[in-house]
């Protein structure tokens, strides 16, 4: 039961962090990268981890998780935008 839970909190973390991620203002999906840092830095700066190497491993990966998410994001919003673009020049023709 703990990891059904776990799957969905996460789930829907991300999906938050890609909707987010897809607002015309960058600085929305901002907000999960930098929760992220500022929670790992009290977690490595408190020594709530028994191996530091392994724990800034795991934690880089969450970060590369995060980031490539928000690339997405990004990414789904420029192509919006261009679409919308499209529709107006088309219907200026």
């Amino acid at each position: 039961m703990v990891d059904v839970s776990r799957v969905l909190i996460l789930g829907t973390i991300f999906g938050v962090h890609y909707f987010l991620s897809s607002r015309a203002s960058v600085y929305w999906g901002a907000i999960f990268p930098g929760a992220y840092v500022v929670y790992c830095g009290w977690i490595f700066t408190t020594h709530q981890v028994e191996h530091p190497i392994q724990a800034i491993l795991w934690m880089l990966l969450g970060l590369l998780f995060i980031v490539v998410e928000w690339g997405v994001g990004r990414d789904a919003y420029k192509k919006k935008q261009q679409n919308e673009l499209n529709k107006m020049k088309t219907q200026d023709i």
